[in-house]
Parts: C-alpha cells; sequence; structure tokens
C-alpha cells in the first residue's frame, strides 16, 4: 500500500471542454480519445494543457453499465473553435478541495478513492459536498512513463 497524504488546496473554477461517459469508469480512455481527435481535427493547441476524468456516481451504488463520468482538458489557451458535439464546455467550481496524489497504474485508482472516501474523509471532520463530482488530473500518461510512474491527483470538493 502506498503512503497517502491528504492536501487540502483551494481550486479556481475549471473551465474544460469534455465529451461524456456513461459504462465502467476504467473504459473512459474511449472518451478521451473522442476528445483528442476532435481537438486534433481542429487544431487545438494542447501544449501545456491538463487531462481531467470527472466521475458523477459513486459505483458502489450504482451500476457499472450506468456510471456517468466525462473526459475533459483544461487548455492553458482560451480556443475560438466552434464548440460542437460531442465536445461540450463545462465549469468544475472552485473552492475548497481535498486532494490526494495517487502514482502508479490506473487500476490502483479504485482502492485510492475507497481510502479517499472511506478512511480519511470520515477522520478528517471535514463533508464532502457532493453536489460536486469528483474528479481526476492526470499528471502524465501512459504514453509518456511506465504504468509505475503514472501521477494522478484525486479531489473531493468539502463544504
Amino acid at each position: 500500500m502506498q503512503h497517502r497524504e491528504v492536501k487540502l488546496v483551494t481550486l479556481d473554477q475549471l473551465d474544460l471542454l469534455a465529451v461524456g461517459h456513461v459504462g465502467p469508469y476504467m473504459k473512459i480512455g474511449d472518451a478521451f480519445y473522442t476528445l483528442a481527435q476532435w481537438l486534433g481535427e481542429r487544431k487545438v493547441r494542447t501544449s501545456g494543457a491538463r487531462m481531467v476524468g470527472i466521475y458523477y456516481d459513486d459505483p458502489n451504488q450504482v451500476e457499472a453499465s450506468k456510471l456517468r463520468a466525462k473526459a475533459a482538458i483544461h487548455l492553458e489557451q482560451p480556443t475560438d473553435v466552434e464548440i460542437i458535439a460531442p465536445v461540450e464546455k463545462i465549469h468544475l467550481r472552485g473552492g475548497e478541495h481535498a486532494m490526494l496524489l495517487h502514482q502508479g497504474p490506473y487500476e490502483g485508482l479504485g482502492d485510492s478513492w475507497m481510502w479517499f472516501y472511506n478512511d480519511w474523509l470520515p477522520k478528517s471532520g471535514r463533508k464532502a459536498d457532493f453536489s460536486t463530482p469528483s474528479f481526476e488530473i492526470y499528471l502524465n500518461t501512459p504514453d509518456e512513463v511506465a504504468p509505475d510512474d503514472l501521477r494522478t491527483e484525486l479531489y473531493i470538493r468539502l463544504l
């Protein structure tokens, strides 16, 4: 089990371009592929951009085939490209968040989320803002590093 340290951070609103996904969370890569193709076809500059996975449902409460998520990107520079389906503009509310850094393969993200919600959150004395989805920011990708070196920030908005 990896060392887990949670930081409290205040985030600004994130303005994102996103593609929706319904189904098992581990299949969100399909939506990221669609988003990347869409951006590439329009020659949108993505250098310095951050990839963001947004998760709306608790996989312990919702059937895997009905889980809702969005594959998103936060661009360094605004784009003047017309936003059309399947891409949409969305916003993640800013404010106080708890952040946990997960290092390692994406397959281990579920365990990190379980610890974050079921162990850290109750012991922290804080309450999650369930009106806002949890999300992940991917600091690197499988194209860049080995699975053990993947780094993903997990965020829970706090009340």
